[in-house]
């Protein structure tokens, strides 16, 4: 059989000016562009970023409606194999037998193609993979509110803000840890404002959401934040002995 190529490409958090240019360059190379969505929302926010750099009058656009589910769930799987198989079929018609798979931040951090990845290279092991690094939400989110991630020797912990973890176990990571950026935060932002101040440490954090897209929200004062959950797309940046009242 012949083998197909698809490269999985990291857009940056929102913003269609941090596209890499090797990313800007594979979107516009390929014939066949993929983008996930989940089956709640409406046009991918992927696509919606790298809208301005496709050619739809040459290009097959195809989104990919997925679950917002961890890997070991029985419907989540499903989809994997599902989208891995469409994928496969795509690019087996595509122009140059080449695509690309679109993501917000970068294919390696939480990205959702690992799944789906591993479930090509079982099902359809002919389709080569690249992956094309992103500019990641919370890099962005650095550079947006004049912060340092990392210094020196300092250490860095990029952790999911749900994750279930004992209190002690919280308090150790932050001890252990000069920054914590905590992904994820805007479903269990009350949670995480409590846990901020029990620490002593909400004068160390940085609250951002949608960064570089539209209802871009930086907030310097964690106070000033309601004690209500908010958007999927936000984080958490603490940088322990720092303060930004």
């Amino acid at each position: 059989m012949n083998e197909t190529h698809l490269s999985v490409v990291g857009i940056g958090p929102g913003d269609p000016e941090l596209i890499t240019v090797k990313g800007l360059h594979t979107i516009e190379a390929a014939g066949v562009l993929f983008a996930p969505r989940s089956q709640a929302s409406g046009e991918s926010l992927a696509l919606m970023t790298a809208r301005r750099w496709m050619h739809p009058d040459r290009q097959r656009i195809v989104e990919l409606p997925l679950a917002m589910a961890h890997g070991g769930d029985v419907a989540a799987r499903a989809a994997w194999q599902a989208a891995a198989d469409t994928i496969a079929a795509e690019l087996a018609v595509a122009p140059g037998c080449a695509g690309a798979f679109l993501m917000l931040g970068d294919p390696s951090l939480y990205g959702t193609f690992s799944y789906i990845g591993r479930e090509l290279a079982e099902r359809h092991p002919t389709v080569a993979v690249e992956v094309v690094p992103g500019v990641t939400s919370f890099a962005a989110a650095a550079a947006r509110m004049k912060t340092s991630l990392g210094l020196g020797d300092e250490r860095v912990a990029i952790i999911p803000a749900t994750i279930e973890m004992s209190t002690d176990e919280w308090r150790e990571l932050f001890e252990r840890h000069d920054t914590v950026v905590l992904m994820k935060v805007g479903g269990v932002l009350p949670r995480v404002l409590a846990m901020l101040e029990a620490f002593g440490l909400l004068d160390a954090a940085l609250y951002a959401e949608r960064v570089g897209m539209e209802g871009e929200r930086l907030v310097y004062d964690v106070r000033t934040l309601a004690r209500q959950p908010t958007t999927y797309f936000s984080l958490m940046i603490v940088r322990r002995g720092e303060r930004h009242e």
